[in-house]
């Protein structure tokens, strides 16, 4: 919209400089062109004087002086004509029957005065043509005529011409940058400011607000009706966190309740079935504590407004994975690491140590007992078409890059399908239904991730595994003074 309205003001003013300027232009040409008229009336005037004694008398070896004279001056031809347009005097040779010439001698012969000449422009190169009668006492004796040359008079127009074209295409600039654009960022402030808060909203800053005392009364209106949209979206996602909240907490001390008394029923079953039915309705209710606990921690990332911080990536992924490697050990399988010094990204407090322990629980989990690989890299920001799932802030991170962590594992991966679904509240792949787990793991790490500006991405390792990519932003480099 931008450059659209910077379009129209550029084409209106171009426009209103354009009628003013033409008109202008035509009147020098004008101008220019009734200068040169009027000084070839007085020559001719003066030939016609001359010529009229020459012709009386039969003696024109003076005039034709003169006329010779005269061309090499002005570079003019002349010629002088009886009654009967036979040429008296014509230094140079003139083709008398050429239209406009022969039209110019016929007004001049029936003393008819000269047609104003027209404007002459500099692609217009016809010679100007002037013709007058010679009169002696009423009677018509000839005609004096004179074909000069318009390269001077097209010069000072195209001189003229040159000087407004370069005049207006400065002040065009100059208004474009003076005034133009000046005018359309504030006409479209309000316009952006909408725009910015709509992808603030759609990264899930409910609260975002915009002025609705700024700009035209249509973009007002519409400003109190986004903040009412954005208010009524704060208030309806505040309802259903504290509901979860609330729910899984009020489910707590019921469960916990029905665990004891299912436990205690213990003494009372004799029946080996029966106590296999009672130990599964024990392990149930674990479960579902589990995914209690699952709800509540997701609630509270969900209502966690914290700031984005400076993280020590290579820190924390060396701490977690010393903590993860005795449980890698107890199951034989070899845990490797590949993390370099002093990496740092922006990210939410104990978020990169939350997904950690998701990444490596699941790959010692469903890894099949392969080897698993922690890495912690370094690489260019993404441009905007690298991933689908970035968002608008993300694409706009400043020049240090993205800091990539990276857990993988050679087992039996996912299928493609499953890649799609994975990381979705509650979801599970049907062979992993028999691993103890809820399906919040990855729904959580993910909320975390991209609540701190960053991205979690899952891929098949090749030729087999999983490999599971928490991204985050650089933390930018600080300032240092020369």
């Amino acid at each position: 919209m931008h450059r659209r309205l910077l379009a129209i003001v550029c084409a209106l003013v171009a426009s209103l400089i354009v009628a003013l300027s033409v008109p202008l232009v035509r009147a020098t040409a004008e101008h220019t062109i009734q200068t040169s008229f009027t000084g070839r009336v007085q020559d001719t005037a003066w030939f016609a004087d001359m010529a009229a004694t020459a012709l009386e008398t039969g003696r024109t070896s003076r005039l034709e002086a003169a006329a010779t004279r005269y061309n090499a001056l002005y570079d003019s031809h002349v010629a002088i004509v009886d009654a009967d347009r036979e040429i008296v005097v014509a230094p140079h040779p003139i083709d008398l029957e050429e239209p406009p010439i022969r039209s110019a001698l016929l007004q001049a012969l029936a003393d008819r005065p000269p047609e104003q000449p027209t404007v002459v422009w500099p692609w217009d190169n016809r010679p100007f043509i002037h013709a007058d009668a010679i009169k002696r006492d009423g009677h018509i004796l000839g005609a004096v005529l004179i074909l000069s040359p318009t390269d001077r008079a097209r010069s000072e127009v195209a001189d003229y011409l040159t000087f407004v074209i370069l005049a207006s295409l400065t002040a065009l600039a100059i208004v474009l940058i003076a005034v133009a654009a000046p005018v359309v960022r504030w006409v479209l402030r309000p316009v952006h400011e909408l725009d910015r808060a709509t992808h603030e909203v759609a990264q899930g800053q409910l609260k975002t607000h915009v002025s609705d005392r700024a700009g035209a009364p249509e973009l007002r209106r519409l400003a109190n009706s986004f903040n009412a949209m954005a208010d009524s979206m704060h208030a309806s996602q505040e309802q259903q966190k504290a509901f979860v909240a609330q729910a899984s907490h009020q489910l707590r001390n019921p469960l916990t309740a029905l665990r004891l008394r299912v436990e205690n029923m213990e003494d009372y079953v004799n029946d080996p079935q029966g106590l296999h039915e009672l130990h599964s309705a024990v392990e149930e209710t674990d479960r579902f504590g589990e995914i209690l606990d699952g709800l509540l921690r997701m609630a509270r990332a969900e209502a966690s407004e914290a700031e984005r911080t400076p993280v020590d990536v290579s820190a924390v992924v060396t701490y977690r994975a010393d903590a993860w490697r005795a449980a890698f050990d107890a199951q034989g399988i070899p845990l490797t690491t590949r993390i370099p010094d002093n990496i740092n990204a922006l990210s939410l407090p104990d978020c990169l140590d939350q997904a950690l322990d998701t990444l490596l629980d699941n790959a010692l989990k469903f890894g099949d007992g392969s080897p698993v690989d922690v890495s912690v890299t370094r690489t260019p920001a993404p441009c905007e078409n690298g991933t689908a799932s970035r968002s608008r802030s993300q694409q706009t991170e400043d020049e240090d890059g993205v800091i990539e962590v990276t857990v993988r594992d050679r087992g039996s991966g996912l299928t493609s399908d499953e890649l799609s679904r994975a990381g979705g509240r509650f979801w599970r792949s049907t062979r992993h239904q028999n691993i103890p787990g809820t399906g919040l793991g990855l729904a959580l790490t993910r909320l975390l991730v991209e609540a701190g500006g960053g991205e979690l991405h899952l891929a098949p390792t090749h030729p087999h595994g999983l490999t599971a990519t928490v991204r985050l932003p650089a933390a930018p480099h600080p300032a240092t003074n020369n």
